[in-house]
């Protein structure tokens, strides 16, 4: 009898184990709907991955191209208490671009350049830039939220800007995991 009890008993806790949701995840990822009409560099969606060093972040368009005209502002937010980002890494999409890592000034980059390690850089032939900064960056927190600002200004007169996950959003915390 012993041994029909440990057996059930086992594979139990197994499953209780398993099926405890965590408080933070350390990946996120999101669909975004074709909502910049005007702009070929419309965001698709995109995922978010804080691992054990660095935080991954990819955003899908719908057509990175070499001439693009447009920019990209991926804002991170380390402190909940504060309202807005503290940290936004903002880049160009078209060929010759160059990307920085500041502190943010409310939803804004500002002059107050951060040094750490990070990269950035579109990939134009799968419609998808990726960066990547340094948890130091971040002074290690344990969880960050993100929020993605695409703006084409195509043609010159009005620009065309895009959001993920929605204006001024953030995704839910991702916590540090052991990916990226």
């Amino acid at each position: 009898m012993r041994t029909r009890i440990s057996l059930v008993v086992v594979p139990a806790l197994a499953l209780t184990a398993l099926t405890a949701a965590p408080a933070h995840a350390e990946f996120y990822s999101i669909d975004d709907p074709a909502d910049a009409k005007g702009s070929l560099t419309d965001i698709y969606g995109f995922e978010a991955n804080h691992g054990a060093d660095n935080v991954l972040v990819k955003v899908r368009f719908n057509e990175l191209m070499r001439t693009s005209a447009a920019g990209v502002s991926v804002f991170f937010d380390t402190d909940r208490d504060t309202k807005g980002p503290e940290y936004v890494l903002s880049s160009g999409l078209g060929d010759g671009t160059d990307y920085v890592l500041t502190e943010a000034d409310g939803w804004r980059g500002s002059d107050d350049r951060v040094r750490c390690d990070y990269s950035a850089r579109p990939k134009w032939g799968r419609d998808v830039f990726r960066a990547v900064v340094s948890r130091e960056c971040f002074d290690r927190v344990p969880s960050v939220r993100v929020s993605v600002k695409m703006v084409d200004q195509a043609d010159g007169s009005t620009p065309v800007v895009d959001w993920a996950p929605k204006r001024q959003r953030w995704t839910l915390p991702i916590g540090s995991g052991l990916g990226a």
